[in-house]
This record gives C-alpha cells, sequence and structure tokens, in this order.
C-alpha cells in the first residue's frame, strides 16, 4: 500500500471514529512533497514525505491527520507572527498534542509532550521554552516528529477572511461529530472559545455608552479658527447628553448579585460621561421604573419574577417618548419575542449558555 492509499484508508477509518478530525481533513488537500521531513500544513494542504507515512502504522497515521488538523483548527498557521518559527512549532505541538492524547489518538513516536504545558495556549507555551536546540521530545531526542505548521500565505484574501472560513468549517465539522455523539469535550469547548472570545464585557460596556457622548462636526456655523482665512469649515460641537434607559430581564432567572454587578459598571460610566440613567423592570410587562442620576448611589429595586418578552420595555419606551440616547437591555437571552429595531442604538447584556441571537443590536457575554 502506498502512501496515497494509505491516507485514504486512514481517513475512512477517520470517519467511522472521529468524525470531527475526518470532517476538517477532507476539507484540505494531501500532497505528496519530498522536502519534508515528515508532514506540514498552512491550514490548505498537508503536505507529506511519502517514505515517512508509509513506515506509520495506520494508528499513527490518524494521529498525524489529527494533529495537523488541529494546527489548523486552533489557527496555528495565522498566529505566528515574528516569532521564531521552530520554537513557534514546538509550543503548537506542546499545546495541542494532549488533547489527542485524550481524544484516543495514537501518534508517531517522537511527539512532543510535557505536562507542564498542558491546558496552555501555544502563545503561553512559547513564552516558556528554551531556545529550540534545547527542545527534546517525548522519546528524548531533539525535535518532534509529529508534523510542522506554516504561515497562511495570502493571496487575494485577508487573514480575518482566512480565519471566518476555518471557524465555519469547525462549527459545521463539530455539527456532523455531535449529531453522532462522538465530539471531543475539548473540541466544544475549543469552539465556544473561538466563537465567544473572552473579552472583558465591561470594556464593551465602557465604550458602548462613550460613544453615545462623543462630538462631532456641525455645517450650522462655521469653524472660528479658520474663518479669517475665508475657509468655511465645519465647527466641533458636543452632541447634548441624552438619557441611558437600563431595561432589566426580571424574569425568575435573574441573580441579584449579577445585577448589583452590572448596575454598578452602568452607574460608574454614567457618572464619568454625566448620563442620567432610567431602569425599567420588564418581565412579560412593565413591573416598575426608576430614574438614577449620576452621582447617585443606586438602590436596584426589581419588581418581576414571571416570565420574559422583550416588547414591553420598548413599547413602554415608544409610548412615553422617552428618546433615549441608548438603551441596554439585561436579559439571559432565553427568549424570542423581539419588538422592531427602534432608531436608537441598543446593546443586549447576555448572561447564561442560552444561544442568543437578537435581530438588531450589539450583544455582549457576562460570564
Amino acid at each position: 500500500m502506498n502512501a496515497s492509499e494509505k491516507i485514504i484508508k486512514a481517513k475512512v477509518q477517520l470517519i467511522l471514529v472521529q468524525p470531527f478530525f475526518a470532517s476538517l481533513a477532507q476539507r484540505m488537500q494531501f500532497l505528496p512533497d519530498t522536502t519534508q521531513s515528515t508532514a506540514t500544513t498552512n491550514g490548505k494542504y498537508i503536505k507529506y514525505n511519502p517514505a515517512y507515512i508509509e513506515q506509520l502504522t495506520l494508528e499513527e497515521l490518524k494521529g498525524m491527520i489529527a494533529h495537523e488538523v488541529m494546527h489548523t483548527a486552533m489557527l496555528h498557521h495565522t498566529r505566528r507572527g515574528h516569532r521564531d518559527k521552530v520554537k513557534w512549532n514546538h509550543a503548537c505541538d506542546y499545546a495541542i498534542n494532549p488533547l489527542l492524547i485524550d481524544a484516543g489518538f495514537q501518534l508517531p513516536k517522537g511527539y512532543l509532550t510535557n505536562a507542564i504545558y498542558r491546558n496552555m495556549s501555544a502563545e503561553q507555551v512559547y513564552n516558556l521554552l528554551p531556545v529550540p536546540e534545547e527542545q527534546m521530545d517525548a522519546s528524548g531526542n531533539n525535535n518532534g516528529g509529529t508534523g510542522d505548521v506554516e504561515d497562511t500565505l495570502l493571496t487575494g484574501t485577508t487573514m480575518q477572511e482566512t480565519e471566518s472560513e476555518v471557524k465555519q468549517a469547525l462549527v459545521q465539522s463539530a455539527m456532523i461529530a455531535k449529531r453522532q455523539g462522538k465530539l471531543p469535550a475539548f473540541v466544544q469547548r475549543l469552539i465556544e472559545d473561538l466563537l465567544r472570545p473572552r473579552i472583558a464585557w465591561q470594556e464593551v460596556l465602557s465604550r458602548f455608552l462613550s460613544e453615545t457622548n462623543r462630538n462631532d462636526y456641525t455645517w450650522k456655523k462655521p469653524s472660528p479658527r479658520h474663518i479669517h482665512c475665508d475657509l468655511y469649515l465645519p465647527a466641533l460641537e458636543a452632541l447634548e447628553t441624552g438619557k441611558v434607559i437600563l431595561l432589566v430581564d426580571t424574569s425568575g432567572s435573574i441573580n441579584r448579585t449579577l445585577l448589583n454587578q452590572f448596575a454598578a459598571e452602568a452607574q460608574d460610566i454614567a457618572t464619568t460621561f454625566n448620563l442620567s440613567l432610567q431602569i425599567i423592570y420588564v418581565d412579560t410587562i412593565v413591573q416598575g421604573v426608576q430614574e438614577i442620576e449620576p452621582d447617585t448611589p443606586i438602590q436596584l429595586n426589581p419588581y418581576g419574577g414571571g416570565g420574559t418578552d422583550f416588547r414591553p420595555g420598548f413599547t413602554y419606551i415608544e409610548e412615553n417618548d422617552l428618546q433615549p440616547k441608548v438603551a441596554v437591555y439585561l436579559t439571559d437571552g432565553e427568549c424570542r419575542r423581539f419588538p422592531s429595531e427602534p432608531e436608537y442604538p441598543v446593546l443586549w447584556a447576555q448572561f447564561g449558555k442560552a444561544t442568543f441571537i437578537p435581530p438588531f443590536g450589539e450583544t455582549i457575554q457576562i460570564t
């Protein structure tokens, strides 16, 4: 059996036992390349040395394919930056090999592993590694023999588009494996991390609210700095400070500690930008309203405890002609009843694990 036939057989077996890795492998080209010592990938293809493939057992070959696929899944081909290439390859191997072993793969002899690097990202491992010449593999030999990762060479596509394609492939492959009950737990966590980056929600809230108080240019009056030169340019004008409305989902799943934490953050930002807050408590109807002025400590008085409906709060805003500068909706996201999109910006601050994709506005995840 030559190398090409052996790879086909390994991929067929992966379909039966590891469909996530098989699905990703099916999207990639396998190209023979005698200049490679083992194998390498750039996210588009896997180049391999036929002689190396032929000396592997079928189980080791499946492990090697999964190894190369994981480099792509972890976006190692887009993350190296200015780091040393050899050292980066080693760091990536240390990051993924324990995961593959836990998933039941048998890796080729000479794979890199070390318990102290378990559960670390490639970047974290890289910062702890000695110089490449001092690297030792699992067999005590210099340099790992599982396979390498190359940087993606972009031709007419951006890095963002490249990463987006990988994420889409990950989700589709994970769905295939999940339907068969064969999705490794670490893959589920990987997808969650890739699709929902851990960005501090306080930072997003601060940016969102601060943008509502930004300055802008107006043509209503010329800039006095340039009029003496007969240049009629727009003048910088501060926009009128408006009210921030905090819509609070007071259904039975609301955690009061979280509510107070969120309100404290909102109050601090509102004070910084001199913004008044109006808090509207909503479950399936508007249960209560609170007015909060800058520099006034928030004493939350939530009402409700029933189900959830997003429409009543927005209806209340419209019927009372509140004209908010911005509305922030704190919710667990377990509702599908939305109003029409309002004219003012909306930030959905979601906690919990429900899948939540509102038809308008920006969403942040609170953890």
